[in-house]
């Protein structure tokens, strides 16, 4: 991403704000559908962040690491609308149906069906929080620090938590 951007959207400019929802939108909703299918909680969500850019945009001058603010910001808007919207605290949990693709997991498996429902199976023992990790890292493809600043985490623990996850899929796999 060019990083005028912000400069551009901090002085107004309403194309560059529409690029950068075009840049974001379909990371933002698919990550999204990780915590919950109903899509118009999704895209309100969405449109909050970028409500919430578009006004605070003179503050805004540069970004480094516009991934990990947007999935931080996004993460904490949906799940907070989600809460709103539930009766029960456990339905606001991670997604168990949580697929990843193999490609972003550096796996090559993509035509082998065995190994797909052994790796599918192994994901199921990881906790929810786990599996979050594992996806923000892998195929959202954020460095660890932006894993953590979404989960609202030290880095250290993102590390951990990571590690952990990786042991337990590699235990899980037969070689």
């Amino acid at each position: 991403m060019k990083n005028n951007i912000w400069k551009n959207i901090a002085d107004g400019d309403k194309e560059a704000y529409a690029e950068l929802y075009e840049l974001f939108f379909k990371k933002l909703y698919a990550y999204g559908r990780k915590f919950t299918t109903d899509k118009e909680v999704i895209e309100d969500s969405i449109q909050d962040v970028f409500y919430e850019i578009w006004d605070k945009r003179e503050r805004i001058k540069t970004m480094d690491t516009p991934d990990g603010y947007f999935l931080s910001a996004f993460r904490y808007i949906l799940l907070k609308r989600i809460k709103r919207n539930t009766t029960r605290l456990g339905e606001m949990q991670f997604s168990d149906e949580l697929e990843f693709s193999f490609e972003h997991l550096k796996i090559a498996l993509e035509t082998q069906q065995e190994l797909q429902n052994k790796l599918s199976f192994a994901l199921t023992i990881l906790t929810p929080r786990q599996r979050e990790a594992i996806y923000l890292r892998f195929y959202m493809g954020l460095a660890y620090e932006e894993v953590a600043r979404v989960l609202n985490i030290t880095t250290k623990a993102t590390y951990k938590i990571i590690s952990r996850s990786l042991l337990s899929l590699r235990d899980q796999w037969p070689v």
